[in-house]
C-alpha cells in the first residue's frame, strides 16, 4: 500500500484483492498437477484453466479495485477469444472477441495489464585502474502489449507454437520454422575514476539470419537519421551484428533508436520477436493452450483419431503442455517480482 500510495482506508480492499490473488495461485497449482496426472484426454484443458488462472493472478497484482473478481466489468467475464475451426489440429485459430472499446475477456483484461520483459545483456565494465566486472542486466524499457496492435486475423495454434522458444526442438522434427532469431547482447563500457561512463558500445547480434528473419525481425531495427553515424552492421557468417557506438561527448544528447521485442531464453542468449510482437511469451502459451483445451472438450471425435495415430499435431500439443506446465509459472513469477529468470 505505501509503495503503490493506496490511503489506507482502503485496507480491507486491499486485503481482499491479495486474498484472491493467493486463491489464484492455489488454483493454479490444483490445475497444473491434474494436468500433470491426467491423460491426453484433458491435460490440455486442465493446463488452460492453469494458465487462465495465473493471469488472473496477475491481473490482480498489477491492476488496481476495478480488477478485483467482484468488481470487474462483465465485459471481462469471458474467454476473450472464439475457435476457428480447421481440418487439421495445428491450423485451428483464435480470434479475439471485441466490443467498442477493444478486446473483451479476461484474455483483453490481461493484455491491457501485460508488459514484454526488457532487453538484458551481458555488461562488462571496465576500470581506469584495470579490472573489469561481468553482469547481467537490463538495457532497455519495457513495453507494454496495449500499446501494440493485435491482429483480427485469427491466430492459429502453429503461429503460437512457432513463437514459444520451448517448441523449436519439437518443431524442427516436424521440419517447420520458429519464428524467432537467436542471438546475445553484449554492452562494453569503460569507466571513468568517478564512477561515471567514459564510452559506451552495445552490440546486437543475430545467429543464423534466414531471409524471412532478416525481413520480419530486421524489420524492427529502427534509427532516427541523426543517431545513424553510430551504428555500424557487420555480418558474421550467417548472422548479423548491429554495433552502437553510443555518442557521449554532446551534451543532452541520447541516440533515439528502437529494437525488436526478445523472449529470454537463457544467460547466454535471447530470442528476438519480429511482427508477432503484439505478445509476449506467456500470450502465446494462453493463446496457444486456448486453441489445444477447446480442441479436446469441443472436438473430441477429431482428438481421438489424431491421438491414436500419434499425429504431428497431437505430438505438438502434448509437447507445448509438458513445456507449459514448467514455463508458465515462471513467466508468471517475473510478472509478479518484475524479475527476468533464465535458466542456467
Amino acid at each position: 500500500m505505501a509503495e503503490r500510495k493506496i490511503a489506507k482506508s482502503q485496507r480491507s480492499n486491499v486485503r481482499k484483492q491479495v486474498e484472491q490473488l493467493a486463491f489464484s495461485l492455489n488454483q493454479a497449482r490444483e490445475y497444473f498437477r491434474s494436468a500433470e496426472s491426467s491423460g491426453p484426454a484433458t491435460r490440455a484443458l486442465m493446463a488452460y484453466y492453469g494458465l487462465i488462472a495465473l493471469a488472473n493472478a496477475e491481473v490482480l497484482w498489477s491492476g488496481d479495485g476495478r480488477c478485483s473478481f467482484d468488481a470487474r466489468h462483465r465485459r471481462f467475464n469471458s474467454h476473450g477469444f472464439s475457435l476457428v475451426h480447421s481440418e487439421s489440429l495445428v491450423d485451428f485459430g483464435a480470434r479475439p472477441t471485441t466490443d467498442e472499446t477493444g478486446i473483451t475477456g479476461l484474455f483483453g483484461l490481461w493484455r491491457k495489464l501485460a508488459l514484454h520483459l526488457p532487453h538484458y545483456a551481458k555488461q562488462t565494465s571496465r576500470y581506469p585502474e584495470g579490472g573489469l566486472r561481468i553482469t547481467f542486466g537490463p538495457t532497455s524499457s519495457v513495453t507494454a502489449l496495449k500499446d501494440l496492435e493485435y491482429p483480427q486475423t485469427p491466430l492459429s495454434l502453429l503461429d503460437c507454437l512457432q513463437h514459444i522458444p520451448a517448441m523449436r526442438g519439437a518443431l524442427d522434427a516436424y521440419d517447420e520454422r520458429t519464428k524467432l532469431c537467436r542471438g546475445v547482447i553484449e554492452q562494453h563500457s569503460n569507466l571513468h575514476p568517478d564512477g561515471s561512463t567514459q564510452s559506451l558500445t552495445r552490440t546486437f547480434m543475430l545467429h543464423h539470419l534466414t531471409d524471412e528473419a532478416f525481413h520480419d525481425v530486421g524489420s524492427k531495427f529502427r534509427i532516427a537519421s541523426r543517431a545513424v553515424p553510430e551504428f555500424r552492421v557487420e555480418t558474421i557468417g550467417t548472422g548479423l551484428a548491429i554495433v552502437w557506438n553510443a555518442d557521449l561527448e554532446t551534451p543532452g544528447y541520447y541516440a533515439q533508436f528502437s529494437m525488436p521485442e526478445t523472449f529470454a531464453e537463457s544467460k547466454e542468449e535471447i530470442l528476438f520477436v519480429g511482427s508477432g510482437e503484439h505478445l509476449n511469451e506467456f500470450g502465446y502459451y494462453y493463446v496457444a493452450l486456448y486453441i489445444a483445451g477447446m480442441i479436446t472438450r469441443y472436438y473430441p471425435h477429431l482428438w481421438i483419431k489424431e491421438t491414436r495415430s500419434n499425429s504431428k499435431g497431437s505430438t505438438l500439443i502434448d509437447e507445448l503442455v509438458d513445456n507449459a506446465l514448467s514455463r508458465v509459472p515462471i513467466l508468471t513469477a517475473s510478472a509478479l517480482e518484475q524479475r527476468i529468470y533464465l535458466y542456467e
